[in-house]
C-alpha cells in the first residue's frame, strides 16, 4: 500500500512509497481504509526535522489525523463494524497509568503520538485500537472529521481550560486551525470583541480567512497591538488570551494586554524556554492555564459541534490527492495554505 513515510534524520527525505499493509494481530484491533488524512504542524516539524524532532522513530509513517471506512475488526471489537465510518485520536494512551484511570487520558504518563514515536495514518490502510476510535456523525464529510482532532485541542482549551462569559473581550495569538477554531469556540460562548493576531507570514492566507470570517485581526509586526486593542475596545486591556503561536514574543505580550484577574490559556508548544513575568503575574491575579491535547470527551463534541455548525472548518481546509503529498507539505510550510488535507 502507499504511506506517506519520513525516511532519514534530516530536512525533507519524505515520500509516497509502498509499505506492507497492516493486519488484525490483537482481538481489538480495527483496520480501517484511510479517505482523508491532515497534515499538522507536528508533520512539519518532522519534516524539516528540528533539533526537538531528534527523538522521533526513523523511518515512519507520519501522520495523526485521520477518518475513513472500517473494513474489518477484531473478535473482541465491540463498537464498530465493516462499513463504520470512523475518525481516531492522536496519541496512544495506556489506560492505566493514575492519569488515565481519572479520565486525564491527555497527559497519560505513557503518552505516544501517531507519526513521530509509532507509524502514522497517512496511509491507504491503518491499524488502531477500537478504544482510540469515534464514530463519524451522519452527514459529516470525510476531511471535516479528520480536522476534528486539532479542533478537540481547541475545545479542550477553551472549554476545559478557560472560562469565557458573554461580553468579553477576547485575543488569540496564532491564526493556524487551533488559533481560528478557538477564536469560534470564543464567539459561540458570547464573547464580544475577538481579535486574532498574526505576522507578515498569516497575511498570504490565514489573517485573510480570519477577517472573512467576521473576525478582528492584528498584523503585530505592522501595528502596535496595545493601541490597535485599545481603540477597538475601549481599554487597553482585555479580558482573555489565548496563546496558540508557539512565538515567544507573543506569549510575553499577552501577558502585558490581559487585565488584572484575567485569563491566559496556553495551548502552543515552544522550541526554547520563554522568559515571563511572574511577579507581575501573581499581583494582578492573572489564572494562567496550560492545555495539551485532548480527551475522547473532546473528541466526541468536535465532531459534535463540525455536525451541527458551532464550528466550521471548511474554509481553513485545502485538499489535495494522496500522490501530491509532498507539495501539500511545502504549501504548508510556505504557509500558502492553512490546513492541508491529503484525500485518498
Amino acid at each position: 500500500m502507499k504511506a506517506v513515510v519520513k525516511k532519514k534524520r534530516e530536512y525533507g527525505y519524505v515520500e509516497v512509497t509502498e509499505v506492507p499493509e497492516p493486519k488484525i494481530e490483537n482481538s481489538n484491533d480495527v483496520l480501517i481504509e484511510v479517505k482523508s488524512a491532515a497534515i499538522c504542524g507536528s508533520d512539519l516539524h518532522a519534516y524539516e526535522y528540528l533539533p526537538s524532532y531528534e527523538f522521533m522513530k526513523i523511518p515512519i509513517i507520519l501522520g495523526h489525523e485521520f477518518s475513513g471506512i472500517v473494513k474489518q475488526v477484531g473478535k473482541n471489537v465491540k463498537n464498530f463494524k465493516p462499513g463504520d465510518y470512523v475518525m481516531g485520536e492522536s496519541n496512544k494512551y495506556c489506560g492505566e497509568c493514575e492519569n488515565c484511570r481519572i479520565g486525564k487520558t491527555n497527559i497519560c504518563y505513557n503518552s505516544q503520538m501517531r507519526g513521530i514515536v509509532t507509524d502514522g495514518v497517512m496511509a491507504e490502510m491503518v491499524k488502531i485500537d477500537e478504544k482510540f476510535l469515534h464514530k463519524i456523525p451522519e452527514g459529516l464529510s470525510f476531511n471535516d472529521a479528520a480536522a476534528a482532532q486539532p479542533c478537540s485541542i481547541s475545545i479542550h482549551a477553551v472549554i476545559d481550560n478557560c472560562i469565557i462569559t458573554p461580553g468579553d473581550n477576547v485575543v488569540v495569538f496564532g491564526p493556524g486551525i487551533i488559533g481560528q477554531v478557538a477564536a469560534q469556540l470564543a464567539r459561540a460562548q458570547g464573547a464580544d470583541k475577538i481579535i486574532i493576531v498574526g505576522t507578515n507570514e498569516d497575511e498570504k492566507i490565514r489573517l485573510p480567512i480570519a477577517r472573512k470570517d467576521g473576525f478582528l485581526t492584528v498584523n503585530i509586526q505592522k501595528d502596535d497591538i496595545l493601541e490597535k486593542i485599545k481603540k477597538i475596545t475601549g481599554s487597553p486591556w482585555v479580558d482573555v488570551v489565548l496563546e496558540c503561536s508557539g512565538a515567544p514574543k507573543a506569549l510575553q505580550t499577552a501577558t502585558r494586554i490581559i487585565k488584572k484577574g484575567g485569563f491566559l490559556t496556553i495551548i502552543s508548544i515552544y522550541g526554547k524556554n520563554v522568559d515571563l513575568p511572574v511577579t507581575n503575574l501573581v499581583r494582578n491575579e492573572i489564572n494562567l492555564r496550560t492545555s495539551y491535547t485532548s480527551t475522547w470527551k473532546n473528541y466526541e463534541q468536535a465532531l459534535n459541534f463540525l455536525s451541527c455548525g458551532i464550528i466550521n472548518v471548511g474554509p481553513l481546509c485545502k485538499t489535495y490527492k494522496f500522490d501530491d503529498a509532498l507539495n501539500a507539505f511545502k504549501d504548508a510550510l510556505n504557509k500558502d495554505v492553512l490546513k492541508p488535507i491529503l484525500s485518498l
